[in-house]
């Protein structure tokens, strides 16, 4: 079982419509250590990429990815806020 200080974001999940690609150059660039199956570690969270359904709007299909960050609390508050701005945009 888990430990008060071990926070899994599931819920409420994080979807991403960034690019896969941009999203892993971005966790290289932080200097996190990538796992095989879309796994990276990074100041002792454990972050895992999962895609999603496609959105789809008539004609248009937007691929979407689940972030998945499990570790302290605290932590991985602090990474899912830094992730959010580094990919924030004016267009919503």
């Amino acid at each position: 079982m888990f430990s008060d200080n071990i926070f899994t974001y599931k819920e409420p999940k994080i979807i991403s419509a960034v690019p896969v690609s941009e999203i892993n150059e971005y966790l290289r660039e932080l200097g996190c250590d990538e796992k095989p199956g879309s796994k990276f570690r990074y100041n002792g969270l454990e972050i895992e990429i999962t895609p999603c359904d496609d959105h789809s709007y008539p004609d248009l299909g937007i691929p979407r990815h689940m972030i998945t960050v499990n570790g302290d609390k605290a932590d991985a508050e602090n990474f899912l806020s830094a992730f959010r701005f580094k990919f924030l945009s004016a267009g919503g």
